[in-house]
């Protein structure tokens, strides 16, 4: 998805008013269907924007006033928390798109492209829908249903996230978990889970499980886990963090195989985990329900966010576990998207493994904040872009192309 200006935000307002139409019908032939079929059918998403042809024509009527009208905000909370993840201010994001809306030229605000997307992902996937949400806002009840994606997403995969977590996912476990409901054997009591929540700056082993104990080492959201990457991944420890090797490593974060299986998990359904690419059986999974055509960095960064959770020891969902913020973590899985071209060939991958479909996507880059390990590879990732494009100059094993790229990851730091 990119990012459409101020201008392309206030086309969209113009759009036909067949939209508010199709509002006002939805509401009013609530009361004509079981709340199964209206979620089924009302809230299907199609991948260009448009709302689906009604399987009933509707009765005539007046003019309903939709605030009037009993509606389960619930379920359009289902899909918002499944859109946008869990960490998104509905109401700080409609008042951003609106402000921009209905700014005259020259009198825009500092542009923030990461509620610009979220702003666009409510527009264009809920035609007609826009208004009606502004009313919303104020009811708590559509936040109990982002809280109930977070909920489900974290009942799929509890019970089942050790069941991803070998290669070969017909090796059981080894020690096995002694209980699936208690997570006190998880995280850092369990040698599996700890190498996998281990930062991939770090050497995963019992010297650096003792220093997190003691305090000696703090684990933040800042920090990239083992976990994203495949299960085989191998991390230079030893490697300085501007050596290039680093590069081979970040192109495959969120590749990792306990990231696939889990996507088609709470996606799919638990049974699709360990099948073939796609695969799908018994009753309509999430992605089906909701309509999602594509994943999209909000999606992936909900996804591992759900993870963390499920390999760490903590057994009730809080948005901190010490010194971590999963808030933070969220943002810094959604952060690693900024350069296009790889963001485009891992949410094409995720399509593919966890829908079966090949479609790609290309997020548009959000402002990063100052120079972290993780900056500092982005900024050897695009000084080798540079330095592959430049032409070459017969200046020496210093020459232009590396100097470019010195001055590039200078420039980070």
């Amino acid at each position: 998805m990119s990012y459409t200006s101020n201008a392309s935000l206030r086309q969209l307002e113009l759009a036909p008013s067949r939209t508010l139409v199709m509002t006002t019908w939805i509401i009013a032939s609530k009361h004509h269907r079981t709340a199964r079929d209206s979620y089924l059918s009302d809230t299907a998403l199609t991948d260009d924007g448009e709302q689906p042809t009604p399987a009933k024509k509707p009765k005539k009527s007046k003019h309903v006033d939709v605030t009037a009208v009993d509606v389960d905000y619930a379920h359009y909370g289902r899909i918002v928390g499944r859109f946008l993840g869990p960490f998104e201010d509905i109401v700080q994001v409609i008042e951003y798109g609106t402000t921009a809306d209905c700014a005259m030229s020259g009198d825009e605000g500092e542009t923030d492209e990461r509620l610009a997307e979220a702003y666009l992902i409510l527009w264009q996937k809920f035609p007609g829908f826009r208004e009606f949400l502004l009313k919303l806002t104020n009811k708590p009840i559509i936040n109990s249903g982002i809280e109930a994606v977070r909920a489900e997403d974290t009942s799929t995969l509890k019970p089942r996230i050790h069941l991803y977590l070998n290669k070969d996912p017909t090796t059981p476990l080894d020690p096995a978990l002694p209980n699936l409901k208690d997570k006190i054997h998880r995280g850092r009591a369990h040698p599996v889970f700890a190498r996998l929540l281990t930062p991939i700056h770090w050497e995963a082993n019992e010297i650096t499980y003792n220093e997190i104990s003691e305090g000696v080492k703090t684990v933040t959201g800042v920090h990239i886990p083992r976990f994203i990457f495949p299960i085989d991944q191998v991390f230079p420890i030893n490697a300085t963090a501007d050596d290039p090797v680093w590069l081979d490593v970040l192109d495959n974060a969120c590749k990792g195989e306990i990231c696939l299986r889990s996507a088609k998990a709470i996606y799919m359904g638990p049974d699709s985990a360990l099948e073939r690419d796609g695969y799908h059986k018994g009753r309509p999974g999430k992605a089906s329900i909701i309509g999602m055509k594509t994943f999209t960095r909000h999606v992936i960064a909900g996804v591992i966010t759900q993870i963390h959770f499920a390999l760490s020891a903590k057994q009730e969902w809080h948005k901190t576990d010490g010194d971590f913020d999963y808030e933070e973590f969220f943002w810094t899985i959604y952060g690693l998207f900024d350069d296009e071209e790889w963001a485009g060939g891992i949410i094409t991958l995720w399509n593919k493994v966890v829908l079966g479909a090949v479609k790609p996507s290309t997020p548009a880059a959000p402002e990063t904040a100052g120079p972290s390990h993780i900056d500092r590879l982005k900024a050897m990732r695009a000084a080798r872009k540079l330095a592959a494009a430049a032409p070459v100059t017969p200046t020496g094993p210093t020459g232009s192309s590396a100097a470019a790229a010195a001055a590039v990851v200078g420039s980070a730091t």
